[in-house]
């Protein structure tokens, strides 16, 4: 499936809080979104299907900071998960790390999301320790995880660009 990614805009806010509240047990409010689009080290990008003004089926937000990606949160619309939407954004946060020299990724999971956990585990990330009852109002613990950008950038593991056109 071939997807376009693009930044987020504050007319893409309807679409990522729909995205946002089937995803998340704890999810982000519109000015979550609005203020990490602000802030001078995080980058929101959306994926749309097909082109550029094609629906939005998935989002990524992540943080540049030093020498440290950090990936805040990532989800793919329901109609469209296993189709390796998730892996696209994540391997553009990923190689977006790698290009700015970014040594580290780290993100936190839901130990019960054993389906993202695969998919971080499949990307290389290793869990690091956990975060007990990370998340409040579910009482879950999260666990740490992190990938070491050296490793995944002389790893064999698939990129998916195909289809894949980036923006900005």
């Amino acid at each position: 499936m071939a997807i376009y990614l693009e930044p987020m805009t504050s007319q893409d806010v309807e679409s990522i809080l729909e995205i946002e509240s089937e995803s998340n047990l704890e999810p982000w409010s519109a000015r979550c979104f609005l203020e990490e689009m602000g802030r001078s080290y995080s980058r929101v990008r959306v994926a749309r299907d097909g082109h550029r003004m094609g629906r939005i089926v998935g989002y990524i937000c992540f943080w540049l900071i030093v020498d440290e990606l950090q990936i805040l949160n990532v989800a793919v619309h329901k109609d469209y998960r296993r189709r390796g939407i998730g892996r696209k954004l994540l391997s553009y946060a990923l190689d977006t790390g790698v290009v700015r020299n970014a040594r580290v990724a780290v993100l936190e999971v839901r130990q019960s999301n054993t389906s993202a956990r695969s998919l971080y585990g499949q990307l290389g990330f290793r869990p690091l320790g956990i975060r007990p009852n990370y998340y409040g109002g579910i009482t879950e613990s999260a666990i740490l995880m992190e990938l070491d950008l050296k490793d995944y950038r002389t790893s064999e593991a698939p990129r998916e660009t195909l289809g894949l056109c980036v923006e900005g």
